[in-house]
């Protein structure tokens, strides 16, 4: 903890330089650093040699990260004015920052010296000492704290009781331990965020927000409070204020944060649907990371794994580029974070199968409930237990249970975290758990969108270990297999893989069906004022999958059919794509009035109602829809879909195949084409749709509605996998 010190005036006047100096103090006091900034600049100009406004000058440096120029102007302080105790005092903080302790360790004795009741000084040179193991020597430093301000002691102990509390899963008692040390010290910002990040982890956001703010009020450049305000902000849908506080973030911590700024602000904006501005900050960050990943710390490289690899597909169709990206932050994950940790794979002497004896299958998932991963596996697991008796299904992390969840627990025997010692789930506790129970298959169906999956991986906890259908493959082992067909992964895909490609013999994925409310369409048209005969194109992608490429070849299609309309339904930034929209439609002179915005539903079975509504779905690019495309191509309706080199990009296209209909594209202009023949000629959109019908009767069955097809293909493939093994 190293307590800043404030310039210190005398009683303010109108418009003189001391009078300034307080306003640009009060300013800095609540993060406003741009008046702050500006009322110094008007102290300096009355009166230039004033040495209080380089202080304060130098703090608002120092809150946006700028070290160098704070030391610089605090330096200016002590040459206008040797015997400023404060100005001594700030630099001895930075260079404390630095780590040039001798350094700090003369200027805060000299601070000291001139002003002997500074007790934060005493106190910040106790923390000096004890790191040079002059611990006689810290600890009269740390009595004449004490002795100037007995509360320093008492603060410290209630802050530190807060977090072994905290450590101990005592969340409510760590939150009453962090407030009495703000009665004590109530610029204690560390408390502040304790308490914010807590409550945002109780799911309490309204109460996080405030104590968070109040961190960044206190400490500008607190960079655990930056990133769990952007977080909630950002996940509770409150995108313009969550793009201003990843701004703050980026201006006031992104030379010292680099990594860290440029991942939420990527993913705030991708959030929002500003994909464009997103793939200007990723290019940038993965510039900077060829010279300075090995630099990165572990917490840097996980939130790379996680986060920044979470991004690639949305903004990249490169399957070369993004394997060599995914690689490399892989290994420096496995290196920095999993390795240290984990035992070596073969710390797990796994037995061989009894002959003739059904498999056992695990599946690994935090989204055993109402989430794509949810429907698009269910179907599959249900026929699977009916195959094998011993399936087991491991959450890793708490989830929201719903009446999907129940479904999933029909299906074979399910540990979640609380059924562990402490209520929650380390990845060697699961993967212990997952040893104990002697697998043939594990099978991960998250990948990287759940890091911790990876550290299970890694152990390799089970004789075969599968990722599937949550996202790409994990790029943790050549020991392990990534599920996927032909289409998704065509011939010679192997070569952008660290995993081993399985290859299903039809889809990389089937459904028995999707339930929605019962609607009539012409009811419903009517509801929306929709004419029974104009054309809806419809298109459901999220912020994260929407871009101006996609809404430009949307409208071109409009453009050319004509009395058609578009709905857009997605979450995101309303704001944002309205803004897209109504702007590609002056561009190509269509009225957009055209253009209809529909909100979020409360369940998915209304939601589903919108394929009703609808003549045609326009797919995303480049990461196609995957539980969304399965749910217009189960409801008969026909999709547009453009197909690219990255698996997530490829998924309409194996949906359609496997279907075979043939209304996939390989570029924009495809993709308009085929949007205007399914527009303007009624015939092609019924062929279309009569086909998708034909597809779901029992005399002619598509793969991609026969999960019971489906599982006797996968366990043939693991039991191939275990004789092979």
């Amino acid at each position: 903890m190293n307590p800043d010190f404030h310039a210190q005036s005398e009683t303010p006047k109108s418009e003189d330089a001391a009078s300034l100096t307080v306003v640009a103090e009060q300013y800095y006091s609540v993060g406003n650093l741009a008046e702050a900034s500006a009322a110094c600049r008007r102290a300096l100009e009355l009166q230039p040699d004033w040495a209080p406004a380089y202080v304060t000058m130098g703090n608002v440096q120092q809150a946006t990260g700028q070290i160098e120029e704070a030391m610089r102007l605090y330096s200016d302080a002590i040459s206008l004015n040797p015997e400023f105790a404060e100005a001594y005092a700030n630099l001895g903080s930075m260079l404390y920052k630095q780590g040039r302790l001798v350094e700090a360790v003369v200027n805060y004795e000299k601070a000291i010296a001139l002003k002997p009741d500074l007790a934060a000084a005493y106190w910040n040179l106790a923390g000096i000492l004890k790191q040079q193991g002059q611990l006689e020597s810290a600890t009269v430093a740390q009595q004449k704290a004490l002795a100037i301000n007995p509360n320093l002691a008492e603060v410290e102990f209630y802050a530190n009781l807060g977090d072994k509390l905290a450590q101990q899963g005592r969340l409510d008692e760590a939150v009453v331990a962090w407030q009495r040390a703000i009665e004590l010290k109530p610029d204690l910002a560390e408390a502040y965020c304790q308490i914010g990040i807590i409550s945002r982890y109780q799911g309490k956001f309204k109460q996080a927000i405030p104590h968070l703010q109040k961190a960044l009020e206190i400490k500008p450049d607190f960079i655990a409070a930056h990133q769990h305000l952007c977080g909630i902000l950002r996940d509770a849908s409150d995108l313009a204020a969550a793009r201003q506080a990843v701004h703050k973030y980026s201006q006031i911590c992104g030379e010292t944060d680099k990594i860290m700024t440029a991942i939420y602000f990527i993913s705030t904006y991708q959030v929002s649907g500003l994909n464009q501005i997103a793939a200007d900050r990723f290019l940038e960050l993965e510039s900077y990371l060829q010279s300075n990943l090995d630099a990165a710390s572990p917490v840097e490289v996980k939130a790379l794994y996680a986060n920044f690899l979470f991004s690639t597909p949305y903004l990249r169709d490169d399957v070369t580029a993004n394997s060599q990206l995914y690689n490399a932050i892989a290994d420096k994950y496995i290196e920095k974070w999993i390795a240290p940790q984990a035992p070596e794979p073969t710390h797990y002497i796994l037995t061989s199968p009894i002959p003739n004896s059904k498999l056992k299958i695990g599946f690994l998932s935090n989204h055993f409930n109402r989430h794509s991963v949810g429907w698009c596996s269910a179907d599959i697991m249900r026929e699977l237990s009916a195959i094998s008796p011993d399936l087991y299904l491991y959450a890793s992390e708490r989830m929201v249970a719903d009446d999907r969840t129940q479904m999933f627990e029909s299906c074979g025997k399910m540990t979640l975290p609380e059924h562990y010692p402490n209520g929650q789930a380390s990845a060697a506790e699961i993967a212990d758990r997952i040893y104990r129970d002697e697998l043939d298959v594990l099978v991960d169906l998250d990948s990287l969108s759940v890091p911790v999956h990876a550290d299970i991986l890694y152990r390799k906890p089970a004789r075969f270990c599968v990722s599937w259908l949550g996202f790409d493959a994990a790029y943790i082992s050549p020991d392990n297999y990534f599920l996927c067909d032909k289409h998704t992964h065509p011939e010679g895909s192997e070569k952008y893989y660290k995993e081993q490609l399985i290859r299903m013999p039809d889809s990389f994925v089937a459904v028995a069906n999707f339930q929605r409310y019962g609607v009539d369409r012409v009811a419903l048209r009517r509801s929306y004022r929709i004419g029974l005969d104009q054309v809806v194109f419809l298109c459901v992608a999220p912020g994260r999958k929407f871009n101006r490429d996609l809404v430009k070849a949307q409208i071109a299609i409009l453009k050319q059919v004509p009395d058609s309309v578009l709905i857009h339904k997605g979450l995101g930034d309303a704001a944002v794509f309205e803004g897209a929209y109504h702007q590609a439609c002056e561009a190509e002179g269509v009225s957009k009035h055209r253009i209809k915005f529909l909100p979020r539903f409360a369940s998915e079975e209304e939601h589903r109602m919108v394929y009703v509504l609808a003549d045609v779905l326009l797919d995303s690019y480049p990461y196609n829809g995957g539980t969304h495309t399965l749910e217009a191509l189960w409801f008969n309706l026909p999709v547009v879909t453009r197909t690219g080199e990255q698996f997530l990009s490829r998924m309409g296209y194996s949906f359609l195949q496997t279907l075979g209909v043939e209304t996939a594209a390989f570029s924009w202009e495809e993709y308009v084409e085929l949007g205007v023949k399914l527009g303007q000629v009624p015939d092609f959109r019924i062929a279309v749709r009569e086909q998708l019908a034909q597809s779901k009767k029992p005399e002619s069955l598509s793969p991609l509605w026969n999960p019971q097809k489906f599982a006797t293909d996968l366990y043939a493939m693991f039991e191939n996998l275990c004789k092979i093994g």
